[in-house]
């Protein structure tokens, strides 16, 4: 693969912009209920490891958490290592200035910061933030996006790499709760691929962590947990407690979750033409929010048309607000779109990319290579002119702010055909690939700067 060395711009916020495992070991047998004296002993080796905290849980439906306003309900406190939040919890203390320090721990050394990919992306290996799809004929039916997640999590199971997967299915089949989230701890092929579907709002992904501590969880001794930044960084701060032989960590990218149900089905109204039949949205690098539907439709509404977007405050929840880790850097590989040109066409079809960051993420990668067309690491650095990011990112970050302070006027959209054109002319000459990544991070970054110091 080539190697990125394109430096076209300085970083706005260089200070915010966040930030080599061995071998697996030979994959121990599985625990049962019989007993076989071998069995037993291995069981009770993996309940010695771990070392359970003496806290009580909290129970699922606590009202106040110990981050307050900033908590992203993601599990921690329902688990008896509620004991170790301040040093947990992303939102508390030095909170995500910690990430220099467990970026060390977790991947052997921290990002470089002279190195303008890994100050923006974090630790990478050589060559390591590519392009890739899955290939249309080898995408699993049940997927949120495009597969790649799922389609890693199961060739992980079915490989013997790992004994469970945490990912998140839905609350229930019903159309007001398919999109709510139900995390779990998958010991089947199947019971991931049950999973598939976006459960766009905040998920406590940690809470399937306390069967770990259970009967029905002793024999698990390799675990994948998919998640995102706030919740990965809870999960590294305390992966020495949980007694795994190996942990596998994937995540995607991560900003503005809905806080709940009742403010997802807001924004979906001020987007969707039918938001009762929404069953995911993306916003995509066309400068479109992308929304799938139930009946198999796609809308591309372009964000220019938002309706009533004065109705969208208290929407995104406020440790959103507060998250510098829009890239999850304490992950094993990390996906997403952001960083892919725009090719057109659907999401669910579209072009991704990856931040391999570890051994640990090669070997993932590599795990699933017959099924991937994976690019090179150039494509991801279009030809030709576009606007500097620098020329844009002020633009957009002044609605934002006016959001996130409640400060949105009603207005009455431009004609669809316009907001169609604005889209269409940003997207050709705007900021493309990687330039249109680090836009983005850097409007997170600032937009949150601002959102803490006022």
């Amino acid at each position: 693969m080539a190697t990125i060395a394109s430096r076209p711009a300085e970083p706005l916020v260089p200070s915010l912009v966040a930030p080599r495992c061995g071998r697996a070991a030979p994959r121990p047998p599985r625990v049962g209920s019989g007993g076989n004296a071998a069995v037993v002993a291995t069981a009770a080796l993996a309940r010695s490891k771990r070392r359970r905290g003496k806290a009580k849980p909290m129970p699922e439906d606590q009202a106040v958490y110990p981050a307050k306003d900033l908590c992203s309900r993601c599990g921690f406190c329902n688990t008896s290592l509620v004991g170790r939040v301040q040093e947990a919890c992303a939102f508390l203390g030095d909170g995500m200035a910690r990430l220099d320090q467990l970026e060390e721990r977790v991947h052997g050394r921290q990002r470089n910061l002279e190195d303008e990919m890994e100050l923006y992306f974090g630790v990478t290996v050589e060559d390591g933030v590519v392009p890739l799809q899955v290939l249309p004929e080898q995408r699993p039916a049940q997927r949120a996006w495009t597969g790649l997640v799922t389609s890693m999590a199961c060739a992980l199971l079915a490989a013997g790499r790992v004994d469970a997967v945490l990912c998140v299915a839905s609350a229930a089949e019903s159309p007001k709760k398919r999109l709510e989230p139900r995390p779990i701890l998958a010991r089947t092929v199947e019971e991931v691929l049950k999973c598939g579907g976006v459960k766009p709002m905040l998920s406590p992904n940690l809470l399937p962590l306390e069967e770990l501590w259970q009967v029905r969880g002793e024999d698990i001794k390799r675990l994948l947990f998919i998640g995102v930044g706030c919740q990965v960084q809870a999960l590294r701060s305390v992966e020495e407690d949980l007694g795994l032989d190996e942990l596998y960590v994937l995540g995607t990218n991560c900003v503005d979750n809905p806080r709940d149900s009742e403010a997802l089905q807001r924004f979906l109204r001020s987007a969707s033409e039918t938001p009762e039949t929404a069953v995911g949205f993306e916003f995509m690098q066309d400068n479109r929010i992308h929304v799938k539907h139930a009946d198999g439709r796609y809308e591309q509404i372009p964000v220019f048309a938002l309706k009533e977007p004065e109705n969208c405050t208290g929407v995104i929840a406020k440790s959103c607000y507060a998250c510098f880790d829009y890239v999850n850097a304490l992950t094993d590989l990390t996906v997403g779109y952001m960083a892919a040109p725009w090719q057109g066409g659907r999401m669910t079809e579209h072009q991704q990319y990856c931040v391999v960051r570890n051994q640990k993420g090669q070997q993932m990668l590599d795990l699933l290579a017959e099924k991937l067309d994976v690019g090179q690491a150039s494509s991801l650095v279009p030809n030709g002119w576009s606007l500097p990011r620098s020329q844009l990112v002020p633009s957009v970050l002044s609605p934002e702010l006016d959001l996130a302070f409640g400060r949105r006027r009603r207005r009455e959209p431009p004609p669809r055909w316009l907001a169609e054109l604005l889209s269409d002319v940003v997207t050709a000459l705007g900021p493309r690939g990687v330039e249109f990544a680090k836009g983005s991070i850097d409007r997170a970054a600032l937009r949150n700067l601002v959102c803490l110091e006022v």
